[in-house]
């Protein structure tokens, strides 16, 4: 374990981390030397590692129960991207109401799902249900793993070009897009979902997420739905193979960003970055024909018609609340809506695990009142009652 060297303000490396198993930070990040001194001389104690039981002892304490209760209780999370916008909105709320604090690191869903698995967060978020070889790595390691669904949403499809405010696209149109079989906006078949466009002659640069992602198994799969040469050559994947050299960067906000700077380009976007940073959206033709703009009310169409539909593949199939919401069949439903999900061991130790049944239950309740204002669309009721079950069968220890 790296300690403080002999140089003030020296910082001290991997001192501990956080404890998700406990529900509360132990400590995190780097520590300068001089909190070490001053560990030592409040407490007059000699010997580095004597200083080391009484630090720890001090901050392995709940955080709701530092500095005579003042400081929130910590729990750490993180995950999707996906969800990021709402979850910053849920922890000031949640904070603000029951005094708990939720620390979510958005760095995609395969880090939430990875980090689940490994016990590096007390719960994480998915925009993609665990895969076979996931559950069953994660059953090994520690029990069964719940998904619990927290938010609808619509993965936007945003584009740069400003001589071209509205844009129609179908999903076949799309998938030669990110199969580099269309390179042009003037393309013939650009050209005839948008007649009235006057498309310029000007290089089609598709972007992608760069890391593990769950906005990318959402597009993915509803390309893969839509094309069969996609399906073939790429499939629903968080981390896909592209037949093509196409841009990657990290998270919802890297594409927003290249996007935003770069005529000609388009990406995938959970709709709230694309609202925040005034970028043009298109709008798709739906599996019932229909040109469907990505709003609340054409998410909730395609979550409804899904809860309705049978569930035969995996990863849903694994899952008893997964549902895969892509090309939904009702007429006035966006056909890129995926669910995000909360991922947990169902047994949980006490403490932690009561702190995080009750936020997800908040959630599920009076967090669905915050999800239109963000771009994202509630849960149906009934989702919402069948997600507070599930997590009635949280095994406490």
């Amino acid at each position: 374990m790296p300690l403080a060297d002999e140089e003030e303000g020296t910082a001290v490396s991997g001192v501990v981390g956080t404890d998700p198993a406990k529900g509360y930070e132990i400590m995190s990040g780097w520590v300068n030397r001089w909190r070490w001194m001053r560990a030592v001389r409040r407490a007059g104690i000699r010997g580095m590692g004597r200083v080391l039981v009484l630090v720890l002892g001090v901050l392995a304490v709940p955080a709701c129960q530092r500095q005579g209760g003042s400081a929130p209780l910590r729990i750490s999370a993180g995950g999707a991207t996906f969800i990021d916008p709402l979850m910053q909105k849920w922890s000031a709320e949640y904070r603000r109401q029951q005094g708990v604090e939720i620390d979510y690191v958005a760095k995609g869903s395969g880090y939430g799902i990875t980090n689940v698995i490994n016990r590096n967060l007390a719960f994480g978020c998915s925009d993609a249900p665990m895969s076979r070889s996931e559950w069953e790595g994660a059953r090994a390691a520690g029990g069964e793993v719940l998904h619990i669904p927290l938010t609808l949403g619509a993965v936007a499809i945003v584009y740069h070009l400003p001589e071209v405010p509205e844009l129609i696209l179908s999903g076949e149109v799309l998938a030669d897009i990110y199969l580099g079989r269309i390179q042009h906006w003037d393309d013939p078949r650009l050209a005839a979902l948008n007649p009235q466009a006057k498309l310029p002659h000007l290089p089609v640069l598709p972007v992608r997420r760069a890391e593990s992602s769950g906005t990318t198994f959402i597009f993915t799969e509803y390309l893969s739905k839509r094309s069969q040469k996609f399906a073939e050559a790429v499939g629903a994947s968080k981390s896909p193979k592209w037949p093509v050299e196409i841009l990657g960067k990290e998270g919802n906000a890297g594409i927003t960003a290249q996007v935003k700077q770069t005529a000609g380009s388009i990406g995938y976007v959970e709709l709230e970055y694309a609202r925040k940073n005034q970028l043009s959206v298109a709008r798709l033709v739906n599996a019932a024909g229909q040109a469907v703009a990505p709003e609340s009310a054409a998410v909730t169409a395609a979550a409804q018609a899904a809860l309705q539909a049978p569930k035969k593949e995996e990863p849903y199939s694994l899952h008893p609340l997964a549902f895969s919401c892509t090309d939904a069949s009702a007429a006035e439903a966006y056909p890129i809506v995926g669910v995000s999900y909360a991922l947990l061991y169902q047994k949980q130790p006490a403490e932690s695990g009561r702190a995080i049944v009750a936020f997800l239950k908040w959630a599920l309740q009076e967090g669905q009142s915050y999800t239109a204002d963000l771009g994202y669309a509630p849960l149906p009721p009934e989702l919402s009652r069948r997600g507070a079950e599930l997590l009635d069968t949280v095994l406490f220890e």
